[in-house]
């Protein structure tokens, strides 16, 4: 991804107090700038020297990191996760060898070699990679009274922007798909434009459109569009039109943001993971190789660990 200019402000003009007041408080930790060793580097002098380079980073210890206590299950508590030293060395050996081979499906999302070795370094992330793990968000929600998550693949956001909300085949496709559109708390939406990944939700419970940007910025035409799909499912599939009251649309712009021009990807899964789990958004750019690490050894387990 190209890094373009991010349209950013001194002082953020926040729209709507109600919606994102809480973000400013508890989840808003601005990235700056700073140098970090890539994966490459990790793994190249794994193991001797892999301790001393991950504490360079200044990556935030468990221990300092309050817990958002809840009362429904461990889903909405947060935590900090580190690799073991095994752990580290199989993501090490998982990124060699032949790139065709598989890792398996979620649904029908597939995974290679190829594409977990995408989240090597300061490499972008491919679909492969963000629909697939946006697909263990959904597959791990919705369980002991927690957020019910559905997310969409990249696909979806494509053909939207080519046939328009209201086009005849969303209800063959979305009765294909099997989703019952308005069974979910939280649908997350991947985009991925320009070389540039963000990340747009529809939020039943609020009645928000929002749209993450770790980059600053915002994108009306994106926001116009899923609300009008909204619109839409709501006069076929409810036969309620027009839509119900207090439905809006909000440019998330108090949210952690990336530092570089390459890690706008794993920006756009963790704020799907963070939102569908309830936590605040409190990560930052010094955690993106953390993150990378991570995200290889949850894809091949199918299972996230934290």
């Amino acid at each position: 991804m190209k890094h373009r200019a991010a349209r950013r402000r001194t002082h953020p003009q926040v729209r709507d107090t109600t919606s994102i007041t809480t973000i400013s408080i508890v989840g808003y930790l601005k990235a700056k700038p700073i140098k970090f060793q890539t994966l490459d580097d990790l793994l190249q002098h794994f193991p001797s020297t892999i301790t001393s380079r991950l504490s360079s980073l200044q990556l935030t210890p468990s221990s300092t990191v309050p817990s958002t206590i809840s009362t429904k299950s461990a889903w909405r508590t947060r935590r900090i996760y580190t690799l073991s030293d095994d752990q580290l060395r199989l993501v090490q050996m998982l990124l060699t060898g032949d790139e065709n081979e598989s890792f398996g499906t979620i649904g029908d999302q597939p995974i290679t070699r190829k594409d977990i070795r995408t989240l090597r370094g300061l490499t972008w992330l491919n679909d492969e990679v963000v629909n697939f793990y946006l697909a263990l968000v959904a597959r791990e929600s919705g369980t002991q009274s927690n957020l019910r998550v559905y997310a969409f693949s990249t696909f979806f956001y494509s053909k939207l922007s080519k046939d328009g909300p209201t086009h005849t085949s969303w209800d063959r496709w979305m009765r294909r798909g099997n989703i019952t559109f308005f069974d979910y708390d939280l649908i997350l939406i991947p985009i991925h434009q320009a070389n540039h990944w963000t990340l747009t939700t529809i939020d039943f419970r609020s009645r928000c459109i929002g749209y993450y940007d770790s980059l600053g910025g915002t994108d009306d035409m994106c926001l116009g569009r899923v609300y009008a799909f909204v619109e839409h499912m709501y006069a076929t599939k409810r036969q309620i039109s027009p839509m119900p009251d207090g439905w809006r649309v909000q440019p998330m712009n108090m949210i952690p943001e990336q530092a570089n021009g390459s890690d706008c990807g794993v920006f756009a899964c963790q704020f799907g993971k963070y939102l569908a789990r309830e936590w605040p958004l409190d990560f930052t750019q010094a955690q993106m190789p953390q993150f990378r690490l991570q995200m290889i050894f949850e894809i091949y387990q199918k299972e996230l660990i934290v």
